[in-house]
């Protein structure tokens, strides 16, 4: 959902994942390893789910909603950087997050059944794996996530349901009477959060990305609507022969450069604002574009890569990286991330293979290869 990297405050440039700096992010396990474990997650919760009566799996799914609700409350309130201190006990917790004390000790009890954060039989709070996921300044961002999630804006989206449902039109304009990005203008806490959260999800893609696509035959890539940075600074780092070109917003670029500093590639990443619905910047052999399409309909997708394909030489390369959603594909994550575009983005949505080409044929490029990991993929255009 990158859309919102032409909308990052300025004021926002603080850049804070501990220990990243000039360090590139630790490679994924290999494509294999993911398939085999996401298909054992799943086989291992289908297993349970045959154990027990068929209203007790409905239940715990209807709770969905109060898990939301107590993570990203509890990452507002920062009870996962609390207890990197030590155990604390309820009453403890609440003096020093202003909390009401019983409240606070069933809603961690609740997190604890979830799996997230120990209680001990002293009574006491500590954070395991999953909780230390909420730490701040985590690259993945999960805090901010959880944050993002349980938004008020974002909640009563999803309240809209049989209004989606009935229509096939987001929930987010229906309730909010603006879309996502109009309302983000207008709640820039709620904005930047949301850019975290991309950021994060950035910084765990962005390995997969550099090993999928053979970057050594690119010699100036441009990330178009590249945010913070994630991408393209993972990308400096791990292909040093790359001359780099960061194009985005006024805003957003000036927030980037602190991330640039920090992982000690601003001097070979150009950064260069604009607006990708306008005109990008040319003389670059390849164009990439992470998480740009789903967020928007056909026509301004179109929009968007024929921008790109004019600032582009005949042979020059478009690089798509998206979640591939085939028509009745049912295993793939990107089934529910369509569901929230559709949800919350004005004419968003996951696509498939053929969707992508017959955008790329309608903008002015052949579709070529296409890189696929069971997380991410890059779809390739060629210019005519």
């Amino acid at each position: 959902m990158s859309a919102v990297s032409s909308l990052v405050s300025s004021k926002s440039s603080e850049f804070d994942v501990a220990g990243l700096d000039d360090k590139r992010m630790p490679d994924a396990p290999p494509a294999f390893l993911i398939s085999a474990v996401l298909w054992l997650r799943r086989f291992l919760i289908k297993l349970a789910d045959l154990v027990v009566p068929a209203e007790a799996v409905l239940f715990d799914h209807c709770t969905g909603i109060g898990r939301t609700h107590i993570f990203g409350a509890l990452g507002r309130l920062g009870v996962a950087d609390i207890l990197q201190d030590g155990p604390l006990s309820a009453v403890d917790l609440a003096k020093k997050t202003g909390s009401n004390a019983d409240g606070l000790h069933r809603v961690m009890r609740a997190a604890v059944y979830f799996g997230v954060f120990e209680l001990g039989r002293d009574g006491r709070y500590a954070n395991n794996r999953l909780s230390r996921a909420l730490l701040s300044g985590q690259a993945a961002r999960a805090k901010e996530f959880a944050e993002y999630f349980s938004s008020k804006s974002n909640s009563e989206s999803y309240l809209a349901m049989d209004y989606v449902l009935n229509t096939g039109r987001d929930g987010f304009q229906h309730v909010h009477s603006k879309d996502l990005w109009e309302w983000f203008d207008e709640h820039p806490d709620e904005r930047e959060t949301f850019a975290q959260m991309m950021m994060g999800v950035t910084f765990g893609e962005a390995p997969m990305v550099a090993k999928l696509y053979p970057f050594n035959e690119v010699k100036r890539l441009c990330d178009v609507g590249g945010g913070r940075g994630a991408l393209i600074s993972e990308l400096a780092i791990r292909y040093p022969h790359l001359q780099c070109v960061l194009f985005d917003r006024e805003g957003v670029i000036e927030s980037a450069k602190p991330l640039l500093a920090s992982r000690k590639v601003a001097d070979r990443v150009s950064t260069v604002v604009g607006d990708f619905f306008q005109k990008v910047i040319p003389g670059c052999d390849a164009y990439l574009l992470k998480n740009v399409m789903h967020d928007w309909d056909d026509g301004r997708c179109i929009t968007i890569l024929k921008v790109c394909r004019d600032a582009m030489q005949p042979g020059n390369k478009i690089l798509l990286v998206e979640i591939i959603v085939e028509p009745n594909d049912t295993a793939n994550f990107g089934a529910l991330r369509d569901a929230h575009v559709l949800t919350v983005c004005t004419g968003g949505r996951e696509r498939s293979r053929d969707d992508f080409r017959r955008l790329l044929n309608a903008a002015g490029f052949a579709a070529s290869r296409i890189y696929q990991s069971p997380i991410i993929a890059v779809i390739e255009g060629v210019a005519r």
